[in-house]
């Protein structure tokens, strides 16, 4: 069975689900969006510590876990909650979604930015003034450039957005957008995070469950979005999502 069938049957089943247990095995979905992200980008609280502290009647929390990794959580689950909402609004894709989006995913951890060309503030989702890098990663796009470039990005997704009527179409325009957001790099600081939350709200606009990118995939993930960016062929990050949403509707269809 190829990738896409296996991906058509699996979301058939997450789709036919009782409501009630639906919407608890999408509760515990987007726990998993939020936990493994923050984890990929350092976070130590784990899957059923950020269950218990985002869905327990009482958060619960680990007293060995260091703060940081709950403020991070805290931050994406309350971004994750806004992308969703925005989605179900239908609120088209602009620069200021976007920046927006990652004000809330940097509102607790993020900084203040000074250099000689200014300041800026990754809690406001400032755009980046200066030059970033990434050891092991290729260059990014010049700062001056970025205004630009994001919206353009975000033209082209609701343009696509407004004609996808496929699965297939609908996932890769996540998945693309989560790669080009990246590639981008418009933020101090969050950009994954961000991308992450981007993708997520393109599959919620079209009614369609989350991709969770684990944790355990960390290396495998960042090779395919380096590789993609470097050979300029989406194809190698989308082959790569792929396997991480099949992964994530097996997970979402587990009995707990």
């Amino acid at each position: 069975m190829s990738e896409w069938n296996e991906i058509e049957r699996l979301t058939a089943l997450v789709q036919q689900l009782p409501e009630a247990d639906r919407l608890s095995r999408q509760q515990l979905s987007q726990v998993m969006v939020s936990a493994h992200s923050t984890m990929i980008e350092g976070s130590r609280v784990t899957v059923q510590s950020a269950f218990d502290f985002l869905v327990r009647e009482e958060a619960v929390i680990d007293p060995t876990l260091p703060w940081d990794g709950y403020d991070m959580l805290a931050d994406h689950a309350q971004a994750l909650d806004l992308a969703l909402r925005w989605a179900d609004e239908r609120r088209p894709l602009s620069s200021q979604l976007l920046q927006e989006l990652a004000g809330t995913v940097m509102r607790t951890t993020g900084l203040r930015t000074n250099s000689i060309l200014g300041s800026t503030d990754a809690a406001r989702g400032d755009f980046r003034i200066d030059k970033v890098s990434i050891m092991g990663a290729s260059s990014f796009p010049n700062a001056q450039k970025v205004p630009t470039l994001v919206d353009q990005l975000t033209q082209q997704l609701r343009q696509r957005m407004a004609t996808a009527a496929t699965l297939q179409d609908q996932l890769h325009i996540a998945f693309d957008a989560h790669q080009q957001l990246v590639s981008i790099h418009p933020f101090n600081d969050g950009n994954g995070r961000t991308s992450r939350l981007l993708m997520n709200f393109i599959q919620h606009y079209f009614g369609q469950p989350l991709t969770v990118v684990f944790r355990e995939d960390k290396k495998e993930y960042f090779a395919a979005l380096e590789n993609s960016r470097r050979t300029e062929n989406l194809d190698v990050f989308r082959n790569f999502m792929e396997t991480q949403h099949s992964k994530s509707l097996k997970r979402q269809l587990l009995k707990h």
